[in-house]
């Protein structure tokens, strides 16, 4: 919603699309690490087409006949899409008279998918970014109209990432649609030898490698991503370790194998190679 009311401000929405609710899983929509319960996010859809006079449109898929009907009535100029989970058919990207444009949360062609803020902590991404593109029939392939990079710093909580590239994402979005109107778009080749993908992970995945991964970068993992996905771990009575936080993490302290937990007062110690993480219950601070 961030980049659509930076854009309202100085261009006129015509229609809102949003994906439909579930039903009897048909046009269900993936949650992904920033995932929410979308009833308060549809909610604020709805306002904010009430209060702009702005058609909102349910889709159940990418390329939804009843969606491409409505869009071709309305004929757009451009196409904004920001963190919507279909890739667009071929008939709905034709319909914009200028061109469709796609906001992503990474430095193109880094991290192509549904998921990038999850691989950018998990690849250890040191600069991370926002780019707008044009869209093709491609996931998050077609040439750069604007990016800008910025430093991530190190545990850096990723709904704080999200807030922040979604505000810079809005930024660049309208600087583009600015553009776009003036005749001024400088497009961008992405370079494809450089791509990567970012695709979802179901929940309860193990993904870190704690035979190889030292411990700060196995903290910066773990602590960054805390708030929205738990790495599976178990204790020495094989029970799951339900940590509530990430309290930081003590080098040198190789006392247990890597990838093994032991209780402590404050929750949890978890061993790397090179160090040992304190994890956190909820309940005593360490």
């Amino acid at each position: 919603m961030i980049p659509l009311g930076a854009i309202s401000k100085r261009h006129r929405v015509i229609a809102l699309v949003r994906p439909a609710k579930s039903r009897s899983g048909f046009g269900r929509v993936i949650r992904s690490v920033l995932s929410r319960s979308g009833i308060g996010e549809r909610a604020v859809m709805s306002k904010w087409a009430n209060m702009h006079d702005a058609p909102l449109l349910d889709a159940v898929s990418g390329r939804d006949p009843a969606i491409v009907r409505h869009l071709k009535t309305l004929a757009p100029d451009v196409i904004c899409v920001s963190a919507f989970p279909w890739l667009l058919s071929a008939e709905i990207l034709s319909i914009a008279r200028c061109s469709a444009f796609n906001v992503h949360a990474s430095l193109l062609p880094r991290h192509r998918g549904p998921n990038p803020l999850l691989w950018i902590y998990y690849r250890n991404d040191r600069r991370t970014g926002v780019t707008v593109h044009r869209m093709n029939r491609q996931a998050d392939a077609g040439e750069i109209l604007a990016q800008q990079a910025f430093d991530l710093p190190r545990g850096f909580p990723v709904e704080q990432l999200y807030s922040r590239k979604a505000l810079l994402g809005g930024e660049l979005l309208l600087r583009v649609l600015d553009d776009a109107e003036a005749g001024n778009l400088k497009p961008v080749s992405q370079d494809e030898h450089l791509s990567t993908h970012a695709p979802r992970v179901a929940h309860g995945v193990g993904m870190v490698d704690f035979g190889e991964w030292d411990v700060e970068r196995v903290w910066h993992f773990l602590s960054g991503l805390c708030s929205r996905r738990r790495e599976p771990l178990q204790d020495d009575r094989k029970q799951q370790v339900r940590y509530r936080s990430v309290l930081g993490y003590t080098p040198g302290d190789c006392n247990g194998e890597a990838g093994e937990v032991r209780s402590a007062p404050f929750g949890w110690n978890l061993y790397c190679r090179d160090g040992s993480i304190q994890l956190g219950d909820g309940r005593t601070p360490l």
